[in-house]
């Protein structure tokens, strides 16, 4: 798959038994108003690091840190004959600070997110550079020039390339997420529940009653919409560091593997849409429950085009069809019908989608249909 200004899209239908997989500052589920109605809602961010976490689990993609401890990691590598703890604090700080953010004791002011191999050259760079940054002197504009090429250099992870960077205080050093990912949101309206629960303590006296401990914690379950959008180009440049401009053009042009290299990542990424799911609360609630359908989308050209209008108007079962899981994917499949119709194909290649038990809900999309995950995944990235 080797065509430039290609978009990769993901639709998926999940529906969670009772659960809190992504709390708000309160402790409850995270919700949202979405066509009038409060939704159960989880979080992009979420989504995002349950992706990078079964990365890390399973060793599918190189994953970065996001971290303010770049200190710590960076501390002992750097210990050596003649190096003092003072020294070596003096040296990181002075050199983050220069490179990265300011320090707040032997923190960074901000979350950075940076990969394996951009550590390991900031650990040669500080020692290469040792006289001046365990003095605290800053680096002069020569050498500190040639230390962000170097950084700028440093092999990428696959999860900064997708979902990109923001260093505040190095505004030039800042990567383009190649990844959108939506907020999910129920397909049908809900009310959130609360669970009133006790512990016994097992050492009590037999005359004695009551609970040990008694609390609250909150609750749902819902049926979600989940969308994800990823700039195949973006990405490709993102990993491949060339993402250098001249008079609005791209400086560097891609290449077949260059392009390779973005489709593992993409084809890792639409796995973990599929498999990965949040923690939150899963000990007392274990949610463990995958799509029951997914809708892969390839664009070349056109506008990408998020389906969540399909429940503006909430689910709701009926009389005749209380399948709130069928109805959704029904609602999905026809919205997807009435969008070609009415704009036409904007750029659309290619389409597979993979489901549970949903044969007669597929209106348009009954013909790319898959049998299994791997296949859908496998007709959309070839």
């Amino acid at each position: 798959m080797n065509d430039s200004r290609v978009k990769i899209e993901v639709h998926l239908i999940q529906n969670f038994a009772p659960s809190n997989l992504n709390r708000d500052d309160t402790g409850q589920p995270k919700s949202a108003t979405f066509g009038g109605f409060r939704r159960a809602r989880i979080s992009s961010q979420c989504s995002k690091r349950s992706t990078r976490q079964l990365w890390r689990a399973g060793g599918t993609s190189s994953v970065g840190e996001r971290t303010k401890l770049l200190k710590s990691e960076l501390t002992p590598r750097l210990r050596g004959v003649g190096r003092t703890d003072e020294q070596i604090g003096m040296a990181v700080n002075t050199f983050l600070g220069q490179f990265y953010s300011k320090m707040d004791g032997d923190k960074t002011k901000v979350l950075l997110f940076v990969s394996k191999d951009e550590t390991a050259k900031a650990e040669r760079l500080i020692k290469q550079h040792w006289e001046r940054l365990s003095t605290g002197t800053l680096l002069e504009a020569a050498d500190a020039k040639a230390t962000v090429t170097a950084l700028d250099k440093a092999k990428m992870s696959a999860d900064i390339a997708l979902f990109g960077r923001m260093l505040a205080e190095q505004p030039g050093r800042n990567t383009d997420g190649a990844c959108q990912v939506a907020h999910p949101i129920s397909t049908h309206k809900v009310d959130m529940e609360m669970d009133f629960y006790t512990a016994v303590d097992d050492l009590n006296p037999e005359e004695e009653t009551g609970a040990g401990m008694m609390g609250v914690v909150g609750f749902n379950s819902a049926c979600y919409y989940r969308y994800a959008l990823v700039d195949r180009d973006q990405l490709a440049r993102n990993l491949a560091r060339k993402t250098e401009r001249k008079k609005g053009e791209w400086s560097e042009k891609l290449t077949e593997d260059d392009y390779a290299e973005a489709d593992k990542v993409i084809k890792a990424f639409l796995e973990a849409m599929v498999y990965a799911i949040p923690t939150g609360k899963q000990n007392s609630f274990a949610a463990q429950n995958l799509p029951s359908f997914g809708l892969f989308v390839k664009r070349q050209g056109g506008v990408p085009i998020s389906l969540a209008n399909a429940f503006a108007k909430p689910i709701r079962p009926t009389k005749d069809d209380d399948d709130v899981v069928g109805l959704s994917i029904a609602a999905l499949t026809q919205h997807w019908d009435a969008t070609q119709r009415v704009y036409g194909a904007q750029g659309v290649t290619a389409t597979s989608c993979f489901h549970l038990q949903q044969d007669d809900r597929l209106n348009g999309l009954k013909d790319c249909k898959e049998e299994s995950v791997e296949k859908a995944i496998d007709a959309i990235t070839r």
